[in-house]
């Protein structure tokens, strides 16, 4: 249903995603208020996620690039590189291999911030974080 189309008799109800990013969230709940008779919110973000793409946004702000490690089909991750793309140059890799494509990228960066999605298991992180170490040297 596109927003125009709402009354303000319209009864509705959201339910979020939870590895949505917050700031959709809090984008959308303004218009459907404004829109709505009734609005029913369950907001099911994950704390966890929250406070992952907190913190993977602090680091972004102190790196000249992000490495997103993880699925591209996973949610987590694709909102983390999305935040972070909006503060400093991202990549979201699913494997070390990829690295090979962004070798140029890493060599002219001087602070390298790496963050995963929550199911990308902790052996890729730690291989991508070796490579980026063997582009240092």
């Amino acid at each position: 249903m596109k927003l125009k189309e709402f009354t303000k008799n319209a009864k509705i109800g959201v339910v979020t995603q939870t590895t949505q990013k917050t700031e959709n969230l809090k984008n959308i709940l303004p218009i459907l208020i404004e829109n709505a008779k009734e609005l029913r919110c369950y907001n099911t973000i994950c704390h966890t996620t929250r406070n992952r793409q907190k913190e993977a946004e602090d680091l972004a702000r102190q790196a000249d690039l992000m490495i997103v490690v993880g699925g591209r089909t996973s949610a987590n991750t694709t909102h983390l590189a999305e935040i972070l793309k909006n503060i400093t140059k991202t990549a979201h890799i699913e494997t070390e291999q990829e690295l090979d494509n962004i070798q140029n990228l890493i060599k002219e960066s001087s602070t390298i911030g790496v963050t995963a999605g929550a199911s990308t298991p902790q052996d890729v992180i730690d291989n991508v974080i070796k490579k980026i170490g063997e582009y240092k040297k």
